[in-house]
């Protein structure tokens, strides 16, 4: 039953974020998720005792579903792909129009709250892993995957979104082709 609640907490609060006028202008509050969630404030705060505690568990579930929504892609953990496939995949779903404004706002938050980037760099690092690549073949996957964050950030918050995503997508992924075509790991 806890688990139901805490996913219809975390629903109620990206619904908020989704709902707001613009990313900047987000309010989610205890207050105003529990009413949303049909719960009062305490009963709220059974599960996430503070605002940061709320907004912890929002960037943990958007990093969550970044990697999953990965995994699904590819069929495989991290883990089991080279780094090639990897970018692929993240070009890929990044530039798939499957974008949040609340996954965008929360990922933002991190920008003011260096806590809130824990989440994500745990679950999205695997996925950006470099180590052996040459730098050459470095510097293209890291300018793929740029381009793929710009594109989810563009379509996420509607300033400038690209005519023609797919094209885009497209790029990134000539860029990781690039990368591999120059020999790729050291």
């Amino acid at each position: 039953m806890s688990e139901d609640t805490r996913a219809r907490i975390l629903r109620a609060a990206k619904e908020l974020a989704e709902e707001q006028e613009s990313v900047q202008g987000v309010t989610v509050s205890l207050e105003s998720v529990s009413r949303r969630a049909g719960l009062t404030k305490q009963g709220l705060m059974y599960y996430y005792s503070s605002k940061e505690n709320l907004m912890l568990g929002m960037v943990e579930h958007a990093a969550a579903r970044w990697d999953g929504l990965l995994r699904d892609h590819t069929g495989a953990a991290p883990e089991a792909l080279s780094v090639f496939e990897r970018y692929r995949a993240y070009a890929a779903v990044a530039t798939s129009a499957e974008v949040s404004r609340a996954d965008y706002w929360v990922f933002s938050e991190a920008l003011y709250h260096p806590k809130l980037g824990e989440p994500w760099h745990r679950f999205l690092s695997p996925w950006f892993a470099v180590d052996d690549v040459a730098d050459e073949s470095r510097s293209l996957l890291t300018a793929a995957r740029f381009c793929a964050d710009g594109a989810w950030m563009s379509e996420a918050t509607g300033v400038f979104p690209a005519e023609n995503l797919a094209d885009v997508g497209v790029r990134a992924q000539e860029l990781i082709d690039q990368a591999e075509a120059q020999g790729g790991y050291r």
